[in-house]
């Protein structure tokens, strides 16, 4: 459940939200909460680069599967939704072995994802696998793997 307070949501999260069609007034009338349980896996937000991660997600966007990293969890005020994620997003994961089992993305934020999608997804848009993520040799890339399931791949 959403706790009150924490930071001020920023300009792109609440434009993000205005894009998804939700109806928010303001930046106040937002707030933050750091776990979510969906469909019983536990997520946390905000715990990119410590040794244990649960903030790493995966969603079917547009037809394929993306990765990215929950910064926090969002509540809107007199809104239906159970929350939204405010996300860092990796890059175009790559498949080496060409089988969706086998995960590379490269660790910066692309902005043209950004400028697509924005940085806010609904929780009910993850997908609820917990994934295992990897950093590669060259600090650029990571691997991931996910606990269930098998990621979509856009037909080409």
């Amino acid at each position: 459940m959403p706790v009150g307070g924490g930071a001020v949501a920023t300009d792109l999260e609440l434009g993000s939200l205005r894009v998804l069609g939700v109806n928010v007034q303001d930046h106040l009338s937002i707030s933050e909460f750091k776990v979510a349980h969906i469909l019983g896996k536990h997520f946390q937000a905000g715990e990119w680069g410590s040794y244990r991660c649960g903030s790493v997600v995966t969603c079917v966007v547009k037809g394929r599967s993306l990765y990215a990293r929950v910064e926090r969890f969002l509540k809107v005020d007199e809104d239906d939704c159970d929350g939204y994620a405010s996300v860092t997003w990796f890059g175009i994961p790559e498949y080496p072995l060409e089988l969706p089992l086998v995960v590379k993305c490269h660790e910066e934020q692309p902005e043209e994802l950004v400028s697509e999608l924005g940085c806010i997804i609904r929780i009910t848009a993850i997908d609820p696998s917990q994934v295992m993520v990897e950093r590669s040799i060259d600090r650029v890339h990571c691997f991931m793997m996910r606990d269930s399931g098998f990621d979509t791949i856009r037909k080409h």
